[in-house]
């Protein structure tokens, strides 16, 4: 009989271990680690304000960072509660840890405050203005989720708008200006992913409207001439930056941002991983390619000869 008591015992804890492990996965699974490169944004200000090669600054862009991680993932968690019908109706989000059932509202309510505390904590390391953009991040991300979502037209710019707000950040997080081509570009670029996101959306479900609200207004028709006035404005609002800005050498990047621009509208067409998911765009291959080399005559434009970086490294 006592033996009978301790196999029922160790099953039930072997059973409660398995059962926190799939908990915790799911947690994990709910924060979206893969959409991560979104905080990248806060990067670009270190990139184009010149302090590139120093390390005070990079510090204080990854504590900026680790910040947006945190507060970001307790967004998707509080939008993944918010949206849990919805989800349960849709062919891949329904699959989420939430809306699956492996995760609890109550214990990913409770884990998204605690990622919500530590992203304020991160955030006032950095100043109240850093706090302030952070704040304003939630709220917009709040109203997103409760009303604002089921808006036509404002559900992607309003996406577009929590990428400006991350660009800001990394301004604010090493105390440099604020570039007004730094809020345009992003803005435009942010809401060119969000409108191929839209029209992939078309494609993924037999009938839209059921997963998504502003789907019953938006057409593949709209949608698409929506791209291509967004591509078109993005385009020349860079190249009114390369023509403008300090350095004139930065019209050299230009063939580069035409064909990341024309490689991503061709791939939401033709790809439709690339427009479901945009973080899919830095496994294709000849855009990758794009990038690195767009990067590397953007930073030999901006800080000059390697030997130069050198130098300032060493101090």
């Amino acid at each position: 009989m006592a033996r009978d008591d301790t196999r029922g015992t160790m099953a039930e804890a072997q059973t409660h271990q398995a059962s926190l492990a799939q908990t915790a996965a799911g947690l994990a699974r709910e924060v979206r680690p893969w959409q991560w490169y979104k905080q990248a944004v806060l990067l670009i200000a270190i990139v184009f304000s010149g302090r590139l090669f120093d390390p005070v600054a990079w510090g204080q862009v990854a504590i900026g960072v680790a910040a947006f991680c945190a507060v970001a993932g307790a967004t998707y968690i509080f939008n993944d509660i918010s949206d849990v019908e919805a989800d349960r109706r849709h062919p891949e989000k329904r699959k989420r840890p939430i809306a699956s059932g492996q995760v609890s509202v109550p214990t990913a309510a409770a884990f998204g405050v605690g990622l919500l505390l530590f992203g304020f904590a991160l955030s006032y390391a950095l100043g109240a203005l850093f706090v302030l953009i952070v704040a304003t991040y939630l709220a917009q991300n709040a109203a997103y989720s409760l009303y604002l979502k089921d808006v036509v037209l404002v559900d992607v710019l309003l996406i577009a708008f929590g990428f400006v707000l991350r660009a800001v950040a990394g301004v604010v997080a090493i105390g440099v200006a604020l570039s007004p081509w730094l809020v345009v570009c992003t803005f435009l670029a942010a809401l060119l992913l969000a409108l191929g996101k839209r029209r992939h959306e078309f494609e993924a479900s037999a009938n839209p409207a059921e997963t998504r609200a502003t789907l019953e207004e938006y057409t593949p028709e709209t949608l698409d001439q929506l791209l291509v006035v967004v591509i078109s404005t993005l385009l020349i609002s860079y190249s009114i930056y390369t023509f403008t800005g300090a350095k004139l050498a930065m019209m050299l990047t230009l063939p580069f941002a035409f064909f990341g621009v024309f490689r991503y509208h061709h791939l939401v067409h033709t790809t439709n991983g690339v427009a479901a998911s945009p973080g899919t765009l830095l496994f294709d291959r000849q855009f990758l390619l794009n990038l690195g080399l767009w990067g590397v005559v953007a930073v030999v434009v901006l800080y000059g000869r390697p030997r130069a970086w050198l130098v300032g490294l060493v101090g």
